[in-house]
């Protein structure tokens, strides 16, 4: 039987989390494929059953290969989810709200997940996808928590392009310059 490691600190547990993300930014930049990151949180008190309850329903749905799970702090976790664009993010997250609420009959467990979705470039870093999850993670608690916030939902109407065409219409745009004209021959 392996010993259970002893949990990791506030800043170890942070460190562990730049370097998962950092690594699977550049991945994600070398393959330019989307790089998605879903941030569960506890809508109240994390307990050791709503941890337990939580761990196993991202163990299913974050279950690929390259998928990462890590606890970021003492009731919130972290998704780093390579190649999974904006439909299959939500899904995701709206699958790991749905397995607390199967799992949880008394409504005492239940989680908040925002999603950010991004393909990785030089001109944003892995900072700016932790900034729009964590928007959208705020966005889902704002709601009154057990939901699912970011990402593109299930029957949304995005354009049929491209893949990579359709997710970088969901970046934010660089501001237009209200003094620069469009020249015409």
């Amino acid at each position: 039987m392996t010993p259970v490691p002893p949990p990791l600190s506030a800043l170890e547990a942070k460190e562990k989390v730049r370097a998962a993300l950092q690594n699977a930014w550049n991945r994600g930049a070398a393959e330019s494929s989307p790089l998605t990151l879903a941030l569960v949180s506890f809508d109240t008190s994390a307990t050791a059953v709503g941890v337990e309850i939580l761990e196993r329903a991202m163990k299913v749905h974050c279950a690929r290969t390259n998928d990462i799970v890590l606890r970021r702090a003492s009731d919130e976790f972290i998704a780093i989810l390579p190649a999974t664009p904006p439909h299959g993010a939500r899904r995701v997250g709206e699958q790991i709200v749905e397995a607390m609420r199967a799992a949880d009959d008394d409504h005492t467990h239940r989680v908040s997940v925002g999603v950010a979705v991004a393909v990785p470039d030089e001109q944003r870093g892995p900072d700016d996808l932790m900034r729009r999850a964590q928007s959208a993670l705020d966005a889902a608690r704002e709601k009154g928590g057990d939901t699912c916030v970011g990402g593109v939902a299930p029957g949304s109407n995005l354009p049929r392009k491209g893949a990579l065409a359709s997710l970088r219409s969901l970046l934010p745009q660089a501001p237009q310059d209200p003094t620069r004209r469009r020249q015409v021959d």
